[in-house]
């Protein structure tokens, strides 16, 4: 009875579609996702409707229950966004760099990072010439070539006076400085990962400790530098999880960096308010939550196409949000302008995608491809090298292809097993084995030994973690996140 259960279980699942198997990391998809739309909203609802004190109950409900009881009422609730993304830099770019090398790295980001960035400059620059003001931090908007390159460069963010044509690409500077440390300790990084934290961390200090010590561009770059250890808590995270460090080690250095970044709240280095440090740690346990409830989590399209899209969302709706409600604005109310502006949005938004970040990804990908070499004349080797994609992570999954038995060239009779060989007369002399008089002729083998069929590739330890998830266009419209293979599997008891 039991032997026909256990039948009739197994030619059940058989029946059973098989569930798709997960080709990214969901809980970062998600939380990317659901970052750039709280950052949406929240520069809708606090620099325009509680800013200029237009009429919206609805945004003062939300804003009771989320921004104002964590102390995030001056810049809302999508302040748990930016620290998310830094979060997910460190524990995502950290192992793509190690991969990929210092130059064709540094490659690779200047492509992703700028094409986007220099489309929304040129945006922004065509809708000040036509008098459409463009949203602003209070700063000077100077318009000319220099401010122009400048700010497509993001080197604004550290020359006094700032002019700053984009409010939102602040972050983007704290990603670029971030990279640029990451090529710097990168040589110490390959050989010893604590050491390489050890040597971000004691950098960190001590930009903190002199940001008043040369100049007020200096000072720009220290309060840049202060958001770096949030980035070097995702790079503990990604450490500790793919074995590069112990766990008490990781837990060492997530504690520093912690604290060097109270530690910028504490000596006021650029904070506007008091809830910098509460938004991080809300960053951090959502991160970690998602973290251990990837197993439970579905990869949904939806969450894969808001991930892919958040760079453009985070540059582009704080834009065309502003330039449309102020033409629309008081003529339309506003839940009706709302309705107009947010399609829109995400209009442009699907535009610089498709047009735009897509094609530099693909470039970006192309440009740092690491060219193969080609083979040499003589017997293959035994272990072939593992294709050139770009690493996103580490974490350790279960091989997906056995190994395949290999086949024999077409004519050849594939290898008897050594039960099955022929009897050899001594002196190598070859000689007919006695068979029935009903069976074929056959000619005995020789006494050399065959040679053993070449065994599959195996990636060496460093390299086997997931594939690329960078990849677009051909491989599948895909961002920069790590890909999922059953990296978070329960360990067999």
């Amino acid at each position: 009875m039991v032997a026909l259960a256990e039948q009739s279980s197994a030619v059940l699942a058989e029946q059973l579609p098989a569930e798709p198997k997960k080709t990214r990391i969901v809980f970062i998809d998600i939380g990317r996702g659901l970052g750039a739309l709280l950052v949406f909203y929240s520069h809708i609802a606090h620099p325009w409707v509680l800013a200029k004190h237009d009429d919206a109950p609805y945004i003062s409900f939300i804003e009771a229950l989320t921004s104002d009881p964590m102390h995030m009422a001056k810049q809302g609730i999508g302040q748990i966004a930016v620290p998310f993304f830094f979060l997910v830099s460190g524990f995502v770019v950290t192992p793509i760099a190690l991969k990929q090398g210092t130059g064709r790295f540094a490659l690779n980001r200047l492509i992703r990072v700028y094409a986007p960035m220099l489309f929304v400059v040129l945006l922004t620059a065509l809708l000040m010439v036509v008098s459409l003001h463009p949203p602003s931090t209070g700063q000077s908007q100077d318009l000319n070539p220099l401010t122009i390159l400048t700010n497509t460069t993001l080197v604004n963010y550290l020359i006094f006076p700032q002019v700053v044509l984009i409010p939102v690409a602040w972050s983007m500077i704290i990603e670029v400085i971030f990279y640029v440390l990451l090529m710097v300790v990168l040589p110490v990084l390959r050989r010893s990962v604590w050491l390489a934290i050890a040597v971000e961390l004691t950098f960190i200090f001590v930009v903190l400790m002199s940001r008043s010590q040369f100049g007020p561009s200096w000072s720009l770059f220290a309060v840049n530098v202060s958001y770096l250890p949030v980035m070097i808590i995702g790079q503990t995270i990604w450490a500790t999880t793919s074995k590069r460090i112990p766990l008490w080690t990781g837990a060492l250095f997530a504690g520093c960096a912690w604290s060097l970044y109270v530690l910028a709240d504490i000596i006021d280095v650029g904070r506007v308010d008091t809830s910098y440090n509460l938004a991080m740690a809300f960053a951090v346990v959502c991160f970690l939550m998602g973290m251990f409830a990837e197993d439970k989590l579905k990869q949904r399209k939806l969450w894969t196409a808001l991930s892919e899209r958040s760079y453009s969302i985070y540059l582009l709706h704080m834009l065309v949000t502003f330039v449309l409600l102020q033409l629309l604005r008081p003529a339309v109310p506003l839940p009706i302008a709302l309705l107009i502006v947010i399609p829109v949005v995400f209009g442009v938004v699907e535009i610089s995608y498709r047009f735009v970040e897509r094609p530099s990804h693909a470039l970006a990908r192309r440009l740092s491809h690491k060219p193969k070499t080609p083979p040499k004349p003589g017997p293959e080797p035994r272990s072939a090298p593992v294709e050139d994609a770009e690493v996103t992570t580490e974490l350790p999954r279960v091989a997906e292809n056995p190994r395949r038995p290999q086949h024999a060239p077409h004519g050849s009779r594939p290898p008897m097993p050594r039960g099955d060989q022929r009897s050899r007369p001594a002196g190598g002399a070859h000689r007919a084995r006695p068979v029935p008089d009903q069976a074929p002729d056959r000619v005995a083998e020789s006494t050399g030994r065959r040679p053993a069929p070449p065994r599959w590739p195996s990636a060496p330890p460093e390299l086997q973690h997931q594939p690329d998830q960078e990849n677009h266009g051909q491989r599948g419209d895909e961002d920069d996140l790590p890909s999922h293979r059953d990296s978070f599997r329960r360990t067999p008891r």
